[in-house]
């Protein structure tokens, strides 16, 4: 499990995650992710998040709902999930709706729309 999270040169926190996930991978993510949208708040810019699933392998029933956790308490402004579509879509939109935030996170196929989406956010609209 390679995983990375890093703060992009557009000021996107990105995830790359590889591989099989588990809990333990998945909190580990989020602290770091967490750290990341901190340092952002401190410096007055919006918390935005990439989170790439491209490589993403198995995910287990308590690694999801850490996940769904996650999305729903992490002080973001937007996020998106980028899948490969078909099967990943569904499951990705079903655990996005069980946060309660589908105002502020997506899931997209394609990379380019979703840091469109993301860099088109306005505070307080």
């Amino acid at each position: 499990m390679q995983n990375h999270v890093y703060l992009d040169d557009g000021g996107i926190i990105v995830i790359d995650t590889h591989g099989p996930q588990d809990e333990a991978s998945i909190e580990s993510m989020g602290h770091e992710i967490e750290a990341l949208i901190t340092e952002q708040r401190k410096l007055g810019k919006p918390a935005l998040i990439l989170d790439s699933l491209l490589d993403l392998g198995p995910v287990g029933p308590d690694g999801r709902k850490l996940v769904v956790q996650l999305a729903k308490t992490l002080d973001y402004d937007r996020a998106v999930m980028v899948g490969k579509g078909g099967l990943m879509r569904f499951g990705t939109n079903l655990m996005l709706r069980a946060t309660g935030r589908s105002h502020n996170v997506r899931y997209y196929d394609n990379e380019q729309e979703a840091r469109s989406w993301l860099k088109a956010y306005k505070p307080g609209a």
